[in-house]
């Protein structure tokens, strides 16, 4: 089956590998206690059609941070961020008051969305404003609080009339929800602490230094060797699917998870702006995880394949830690929901908007 026409048909299901990635059945092995899970199939870490189900399963429908109070200096600030299929934004738009919206063109203006735009990353394009490009960082409104004239790609000249998100704060922590049935924080994500994210991300000063670091893996790993590194003070607190905070000599960062691709990751890391030696130790320490992302991408995507022959028709090893076998739980049980489609198609702009 086709990108395109799982794009158009997500009702239809998706399947790869000759699994339907929509039946539980598909990951019952995962679903075992610890000691007995395996790792998520390798066509999750491979596939382009895994992909795009979790921009339509997942990110379409969960509450995603996307951005920090700490950010916003001014009125008219704007953090732009895409969320699975859909450019989103979130605005300044008085003290203490914010707006978050699709963008006004989810495909940059394009007629029609270009090859080099259909191969499941984002690329880097100067219309920096819709679904398959990369974003942008923080962008600073004029002195009188109007729009810059980056920010009209965004928001259009009237941002009154886009399409409004559903959006929460945790802590510091800016979190959207693009599904227009969304009701709030779903209950599972009660379990993690709540707490810690909130006293992490408060310890973060105004206009913190924000580091984008790339990653040759798929982002499931990249949370996955995060939440099982030893370096940080103590447990890295994360809330599902895509919000991380540690500490390092009670230093904090926070690392907002995006994928940009199959096998690419984006870490939005964020850390005080009185760079210090321990302030780069903390970046030291996200890209080692990264790096373990990287060589654990590379053993499970060519797992059971000519790459990596040696797997073929071997069991997939277990998984390691109560985290991840929690975010396997997480993940399948997102993945597998049926939902009831009032349009053949991903939700594109706001008139397309009555799923549930």
């Amino acid at each position: 089956m086709s990108l395109q026409i799982d794009l158009a048909h997500p009702d239809l299901g998706y399947f790869d590998e000759r699994l339907n990635l929509t039946e539980k059945e598909t990951y019952r092995d995962c679903l075992a206690s610890l000691g007995e899970a395996t790792v998520l199939p390798p066509v999750s870490f491979r596939s382009k059609v895994f992909l795009e189900m979790e921009n339509e399963q997942l990110w379409t429908r969960e509450w995603i941070a996307i951005a920090l109070e700490q950010q916003f200096l001014n009125i008219g600030d704007m953090v732009p961020f895409t969320v699975g299929f859909h450019g989103v934004h979130i605005q300044k738009t008085n003290e203490g008051e914010y707006s978050a919206r699709l963008n006004r063109h989810q495909h940059g203006g394009c007629r029609f969305v270009p090859e080099q735009c259909r191969t499941g990353k984002q690329t880097k394009c100067t219309i920096a404003s819709c679904n398959y490009t990369r974003d942008s960082k923080v962008m600073r409104a004029k002195d009188d609080g109007e729009n810059s004239d980056e920010m009209y790609k965004f928001a259009g000249l009237v941002p009154e009339k886009l399409h409004q998100i559903n959006y929460t704060k945790l802590g510091k922590v800016f979190l959207v929800n693009v599904d227009p049935s969304s009701r709030g924080v779903e209950p599972k994500h009660q379990g993690v602490n709540i707490k810690q994210i909130a006293e992490i991300s408060e310890k973060l000063a105004s206009n913190p230094e924000e580091h984008w670091l790339d990653f040759d893996c798929n982002w499931k790993l990249f949370v996955d060797e995060f939440c099982k590194f030893s370096s940080w003070d103590k447990k890295p607190a994360w809330l599902f699917p895509n919000l991380l905070c540690a500490e390092l000599n009670n230093l904090p960062v926070i690392v907002v998870v995006q994928a940009t691709g199959m096998n690419k990751t984006l870490a939005r890391c964020y850390i005080n702006s009185n760079i210090s030696s321990n302030d780069l130790a903390i970046l030291d320490n996200v890209k080692m995880v990264g790096q373990s992302a990287i060589h654990a991408h590379s053993k499970f995507a060519s797992w059971g394949t000519s790459l990596a022959p040696e797997t073929v028709d071997e069991e997939l090893p277990l998984v390691e830690t109560p985290d991840f076998l929690k975010f396997h739980k997480y993940l399948i049980d997102i993945i597998t929901k049926k939902h009831n489609y009032g349009w053949n198609a991903p939700v594109m702009d706001g008139r397309m908007l009555q799923r549930r």
